[in-house]
């Protein structure tokens, strides 16, 4: 190797800003995603497309917030649902209000919406529960029991900005 390749390499070396790594956790920041939402469905309605929204109020490990969900399922009716989400640091649940439009086969329906779910910054992959409750009328069937696999993308924004805390407490 020649002194010149050295030279560069050690000019480099010394003149290179300094590299630092932030460890701090988000406190009290708050954030906004909003972004595609894909499914797939154990029972006859098959795949879906649609919205999701959540807001989040993160805290050190944990985020508290709400979402929204809207879709257009393969069997030609709307699945939309409302609740509570909770996040701990890469796992997450939300709990909720489901209502799946009528279409020419099932009536009108409104259940449980109980989603686990992985989370990673720009979206999440989840396992969707949904419960019906309650038919809207008596001649035709409700839905019956819904279990999805769901994939979200997601844009984050954030909102509220908090302070850093320190990863490691000395």
């Amino acid at each position: 190797m020649s002194i010149r390749p050295l030279l560069l390499l050690l000019f480099c070396v010394l003149t290179a800003s300094e590299a630092r790594a932030d460890l701090g956790l988000p406190k009290e920041e708050t954030w906004l995603m909003v972004g595609p939402l894909f499914s797939n469905s154990a029972r006859d309605s098959g795949t879906g497309v649609g919205l999701e929204a959540s807001l989040n109020f993160v805290n050190d490990f944990y985020a508290m917030g709400v979402f929204g969900q809207a879709q257009r399922l393969e069997d030609e009716h709307t699945r939309l649902s409302v609740g509570l989400q909770g996040n701990l640091t890469l796992l997450g649940l939300e709990l909720g209000v489901m209502h799946e439009t009528a279409n020419r086969a099932h009536a009108a329906t409104t259940g449980l919406h109980i989603a686990p779910y992985f989370s990673f910054i720009y979206g999440s992959v989840g396992f969707r529960l949904g419960i019906p409750l309650y038919a809207a009328e008596e001649s035709r069937p409700r839905y019956g029991v819904e279990g999805a696999v769901v994939l979200s993308l997601k844009m984050p924004m954030r909102l509220g900005r908090g302070e850093k805390v320190p990863f490691f407490h000395l």
